[in-house]
């Protein structure tokens, strides 16, 4: 179906395509690269659009419609990627290069023996997050071609320039092109497949709700010679907090937290149950000697939310350290919210928490005649937040999608009610359309950090996957 021989020329595309620098917070650089993409797909016979956004990033919009189909898809996936530390790549980082690992000898494409690709790791920038999947998606185009073969289904393409900073224009574009851009089903292609590595089915995403719990006891840092003692510490009293926000098995304890999320269903624990085993793998990987719930499995944690701390800040550490105390600290969460949770009233919850260990709330940093009319304050600030998303394994939808990567790679298949990530994908079932995830990169890809790379296995089972999809009817 696809021989390495092509795979050599669609490697090229992907290269290429990797070569272009695409930090998110560049509107030049996202631009340079939707009217590459925008020239990619024109070339394969896409009807193609930029939409401009106020950011200046715009997203790119694709059709490809099939004589007598009845039911779209869209391929839904994102080209913007996060900044990069290039001191900290092995080499440059949009100079994508052909490796069998990180210090192994750089290979040119034409100098490899095709029998040899699949062992080999492209390494760039947003080679796995995301620009393989919109490749694999666009290539499988070709191979239907080759093979005088048409799809069964109608095809739209929306690739976001925007994914990496939480989507900010996509509900508005949705909004403003419905028309145009309605289907009957969302494929979300992103992300990393199940540690097992087999081909990997999503469906559901988790949401997200980010805050900062900034606290106050006093106007100034104070000496902690003469004042400790005397000085509440900020840092102390902050940790003293968070042990307040979960129990002894790592359950979160804010009252009424877990009240609204939807159980799994008897399906989805029988899938749950089907998925291979990775714990010993993990806990030997990363030194884990207990999870912080001991009780369930991965999948099981998964499909519940969590309450973390991304960050503590307060007095100083390091070459800046100093003998003073704290009077201000402060705590980044983020919640992993699941289908049926309300970010606005879960951070309610949690602001309700705060003020019950004897906090008083505040919008904004505190006067001095505030700290001394109420000693211990805090102030809570929201950074965004999005529901999950989830559709359901009974659903012809998600048994499309099944049967479709069935097909090519038999049972040997991970099925995940939900993934541990967070994408803004409820903007889709707003409109009443399910969205189904299907990750395309290895799970050792490093996304978002130094040496991102994909095995190129991976991108041929990708191209496969994309290739199955379009020749099975929904």
């Amino acid at each position: 179906m696809i021989n390495n021989e092509q795979l050599k020329e669609y490697i090229k595309e992907l290269m290429e395509f990797t070569s272009i620098p695409n930090n998110v917070y560049d509107p030049n650089q996202i631009r340079n690269n939707a009217e590459y993409l925008k020239s990619i797909m024109e070339s394969k016979g896409i009807t193609t659009e930029l939409l401009d956004t106020h950011t200046n990033r715009p997203l790119v919009f694709g059709e490809l419609s099939t004589p007598g189909a009845v039911q779209t898809i869209l391929i839904y996936s994102h080209f913007d990627g996060v900044p990069v530390e290039e001191e900290e790549w092995y080499s440059p980082p949009y100079m994508p290069v052909l490796r069998k690992s990180l210090d192994g000898e750089s290979m040119n494409l034409d100098d490899i023996s095709i029998n040899e690709f699949e062992d080999y790791r492209i390494f760039a920038r947003s080679i796995a997050d995301s620009k393989n999947s919109i490749i694999a998606s666009l290539v499988a185009l070709d191979i239907l071609r080759e093979e005088n073969l048409f799809p069964k289904v109608n095809i739209k393409f929306l690739f976001d320039s925007e994914e990496e900073v939480e989507s900010p224009s996509l509900k508005e574009l949705l909004s403003l092109h419905w028309d145009k851009m309605k289907a009957d089903l969302v494929i979300s292609a992103s992300g990393e497949t199940h540690q097992s590595g087999l081909p990997t089915i999503e469906l559901g995403f988790r949401g997200i709700l980010q805050f900062n719990v900034s606290v106050y006891t006093g106007g100034v840092d104070l000496h902690s010679g003469h004042f400790g003692n005397y000085l509440p510490n900020a840092a102390f009293q902050l940790c003293t907090l968070i042990s307040t926000m979960k129990d002894e098995k790592g359950m979160v304890a804010i009252n009424n937290f877990y009240d609204d999320l939807i159980p799994m269903t008897k399906t989805e624990k029988e899938i749950i149950n089907e998925i291979p085993k990775v714990e010993n793998d993990i806990n030997a990987k990363f030194g884990i000697q207990k999870p912080e719930i001991n009780e369930l499995s991965l999948q099981e944690l998964i499909n519940l939310p969590t309450l973390n701390v991304r960050g503590l800040s307060g007095g100083y550490v390091g070459e800046n350290g100093r003998n003073i105390i704290p009077s201000h600290s402060t705590a980044e969460f983020d919640v992993r919210l699941v289908k049926g949770m309300d970010p606005e009233k879960t951070l309610h919850l949690i602001k309700a928490h705060i003020h019950e260990q004897g906090w008083t709330l505040m919008e904004e940093e505190p006067r001095l005649e505030d700290l001394l009319a109420f000693g211990k304050i805090a102030v809570v600030k929201q950074k965004a937040g999005f529901p999950a998303t989830k559709a359901s394994y009974g659903s012809k939808e998600a048994q499309y999608v099944i049967n479709s990567l069935k097909e090519v790679f038999g049972d040997e298949i991970v099925i995940m009610p939900t993934e541990g990530g967070s994408l803004p994908l409820y903007i889709f079932e707003n409109f009443n359309v399910p969205v189904i995830g299907i990750p395309t990169s290895n799970f050792d890809c490093n996304q978002h950090t130094h040496n991102e790379n994909l095995r190129m296995d991976f991108f041929k089972r990708a191209i496969k996957t994309f290739r199955s999809l379009y020749t099975y009817e929904l």
